[in-house]
């Protein structure tokens, strides 16, 4: 039996259809160069992604130092409504200290009899908020979360600026790629505030930029008023991407030429939302020290016209342990400088102007030793064709960049510069790729002198290689992202041979190198992790609470690792100081534990067996106290003590020992 006629549409949309080419499956048909290149694209970009979760994942530590011990307790506070801390051995040791002192390893502020933290209220806002949602564990999942989002918001950033989905992917590759030099990686693992802040910040300028050709709009500008405003709330020195933020928008109303009303009613609406961005910061300031501008931390800008202080470039000869920040070091004073109100027992003063000379060539050549001579020299030239040919990606970057720098060459502890460059070190790569890949674009618009511009950028990029003093890295690394450079000069010199645009095809052949060289330097790091995670913390939490009894205060030592903290916020029976906040305070350990145990607390010391001193310290406390040892602790079983020495893997051998009053027996 036949088959019924096909209806009428049916038989038009057949022969409509465009025949296949005779030979080929229709399904081939559809197979285009643009969509495989998306394909490819968005596999390479997710695979970029994903590996670096994984290794995030991984290397994520749950060990605290100060500042991770300092959010993560006012974070505790905020979700409890309160602002002000309440720590008991504060109670027993008030009578014998100054009215203003620093208090729980210089994180907090003893004002008065009133505890305040001296971090803005910004970030532990963000983790209050993600405990209370997803619980206290979750903590340590807050800031690999914050750098995947700020990765995914450079890959709209540069795809919103180049209009070029593979520049981007270049731009994201080589922030992951330079990430443990410039120490994004290291911030990216533990709970402290600078991804959140940059993610606040480049927001704020990501909604500025030109969107498809739409016309800045009032919405828009609030939108990133609030965004930079909160940036501020997390660091107030986060105020400088206002400049980089007021510029592009500058620049775009030099452009769209709005109406004065216009543009009035847009810096109203930027005005309002800015400040309702810094509200946290304003509030708290006022409750804390009573005026909206006087900064919980503002005793780091006290002396900034005064001369400088000594340089902390050099580290510590003897161990400085502790994961992540083990170059910290609890401050002291001496008593001349304490009786005589030369310097106050609340301790800052450390950003400088007088600084600025040694720091900045310190802190240049940090960055000449993470990203290497020719990198920064494609950096700086990248600049240079912004400013020609993209101008809003020099406004975004480049000042932000100079005046971050300057900054943070004020500061005296050439330890933490790379994590205050941390915004630097996210815009950098966007440079980097605007002078590999922006040069051939800059070659076809300059035709009579395209040859010249290309053999003169080639051969300058060749004599930096050769004769450059700094590389990033040694070995193989250093070798493979010479292909940078290479791949800039080839597109600059193909684009002056063929008059097109080259970068069509290197575009995606950098994009792709340089996701695979990111990819081949992260897959090792999926093999290891970090050594202080939730199970440790959890096995630690209960071998502590077996040997330690409930109100007691345990007195160590700084030269172990971090275990003040790790034992205040995690032990659950007991508080903690270090022998540094004694020496601060201007007690003895005697004296400190007889005050402690007028409070009803039960003291205990934690030092290593080969401590300096040890047999002096226990003697004389043997006067005044049943000295017992309650613990002796093999060296690799310090970690269920909250011991973790980064410089010294293989654990200390430490002890253990209550102090009981005289004539009593143990407990």
């Amino acid at each position: 039996m036949p088959a019924p006629p096909a209806p009428p549409s049916a038989r038009r949309r057949a022969e409509a259809r465009p025949a296949a080419p005779a030979g080929r499956p229709v399904l081939l048909g559809a197979v285009t160069l643009p969509r495989v290149l998306a394909a490819l694209w968005l596999a390479a970009t997710a695979e970029l992604l994903v590996l670096t979760a994984l290794a995030v994942h991984q290397h994520t530590t749950w060990y605290l130092a100060i500042d991770q011990f300092g959010y993560l307790t006012f974070a505790h506070d905020l979700l409890h409504g309160r602002v002000f801390h309440h720590w008991p051995p504060f109670d027993a040791l008030a009578a014998r200290l100054p009215a203003q002192v620093d208090v729980l390893v210089q994180s907090y502020v003893a004002d008065h009899g009133r505890l305040y933290c001296r971090y803005p209220p910004g970030y532990p806002l963000l983790l209050a908020g993600w405990i209370g949602l997803l619980g206290d564990d979750a903590a340590h999942v807050l800031n690999p979360t914050i750098f995947l989002a700020l990765l995914t918001l450079l890959l709209a950033f540069g795809t919103r600026l180049y209009r070029s989905r593979w520049w981007a992917t270049a731009g994201v590759a080589l922030v992951v790629l330079f990430s443990r030099q410039t120490e994004l990686f290291l911030w990216a693992l533990t709970p402290v505030r600078d991804p959140a802040t940059h993610l606040a910040g480049l927001l704020g300028l990501f909604l500025l930029l030109p969107a498809g050709g739409a016309r800045l709009s009032a919405r828009r500008v609030a939108a990133a008023g609030l965004a930079l405003g909160y940036a501020g709330s997390i660091r107030p020195d986060a105020v400088i991407y206002l400049v980089a933020a007021g510029l592009v928008a500058a620049a775009r109303w030099w452009e769209e030429r709005p109406g004065w009303r216009d543009a009035l009613r847009q810096l109203a609406a930027g005005a309002v939302a800015l400040t309702l961005g810094l509200a946290p910061l304003l509030a708290y300031n006022t409750i804390a020290t009573g005026r909206p501008w006087r900064l919980t931390q503002g005793m780091e800008v006290r002396s900034f016209l005064a001369a400088p202080s000594p340089p902390a470039a050099e580290r510590p000869a003897e161990p400085r342990v502790g994961y992540p920040s083990d170059a910290w070091r609890g401050g002291t004073l001496s008593p001349v400088q304490w009786h005589s109100g030369t310097v106050s027992p609340v301790q800052g003063g450390g950003l400088r102007l007088a600084n600025l000379p040694h720091m900045l060539p310190a802190n240049v050549a940090l960055m000449r030793a993470a990203y290497g001579d020719v990198l920064l020299a494609l950096a700086l030239w990248g600049a240079l064709v912004a400013l020609v040919q993209r101008r809003v990606l020099f406004l975004a970057t480049v000042p932000y960049a100079v005046l971050a720098l300057l900054l943070v060459s004020c500061w005296s502890n050439l330890g933490s510069a790379a994590r205050y460059l941390s915004g630097v070190h996210f815009l950098l790569p966007l440079l980097i790729v605007e002078g590999a890949l922006g040069t051939a674009a800059l070659v076809r618009r300059r035709p009579a002198e395209a040859w010249g511009l290309a053999a003169g950028f080639a051969l300058v990029l060749g004599a930096v290689a050769l004769l450059g003093g700094k590389t990033p890295g040694t070995g193989t690394f250093a070798h493979l992202i010479l292909l940078v450079p290479a791949l800039a000069a080839a597109g600059a010199l193909a684009a002056a041979w063929s008059r097109r645009d080259a970068t069509a095809v290197v575009a995606p052949v950098l994009a792709l190198a340089l996701v695979v060289l990111t990819c081949w330097r992260l897959s090792p790091q999926l093999e290891t992790s970090a050594r202080f995670q939730g199970p440790e913390m959890a096995r630690a939490r209960a071998i502590f609470g077996r040997n330690v009894e409930p109100g007691a205060v345990v007195i160590t030592t700084e030269d172990v690792g971090r275990p003040v903290e790790n034992i205040e916020y995690y032990s659950g029976v007991a508080h903690a100081l270090y022998l540094t906040d004694l020496e601060r305070w201007r007690l003895t350990v005697g004296d400190a534990a007889d005050l402690l145990a007028r409070g009803g607390m039960t003291p205990y010391l934690l030092l290593p067996k080969t401590e300096p001193g040890l047999d002096r310290l226990l003697d004389a406390l043997g006067h005044r106290f049943a000295v017992e040892l309650a613990a002796d602790i093999p060296a690799r079983r310090a970690i269920d003590y909250f011991v973790a020495a980064a410089s010294l893997p293989d654990g200390i051998h430490m002890q253990l020992y209550r102090l009981g009053p005289l004539g009593a027996g143990a407990p």
